[in-house]
């Protein structure tokens, strides 16, 4: 599910409901108009966890805090035609 678009957490809350009713995946996913994957990593998350609401999101963590990244951007703006190169040295 990570490749597409995120799945509503209503929606999400709507196929499990429909799942716990007995209606077949098959008939979930033609219903909403998603992928037979996306119904049932949706499905299967929610009996392993109890959980419907999405996994963390994965990726790099951010090496900068709030305060440097709004210096950083102060200091872009006002010196808009500074070489990359003199960036990089003042950053360090």
């Amino acid at each position: 599910m990570a490749r597409g678009r995120a799945t509503d957490l209503a929606v999400r809350n709507q196929i499990i409901q429909q799942h716990q009713n007995g209606i077949c995946q098959r008939q979930i996913d033609r219903t909403f108009r998603l992928a037979q994957s996306a119904v049932r990593s949706i499905i299967k998350r929610f009996t392993a966890t109890g959980n419907s609401s999405p996994g963390k999101a994965h990726g790099r963590k951010l090496t900068l805090t709030d305060q440097e990244v709004s210096l950083f951007r102060r200091h872009t703006r006002k010196n808009r035609h500074m070489a990359i190169a003199d960036l990089v040295t003042w950053v360090r």
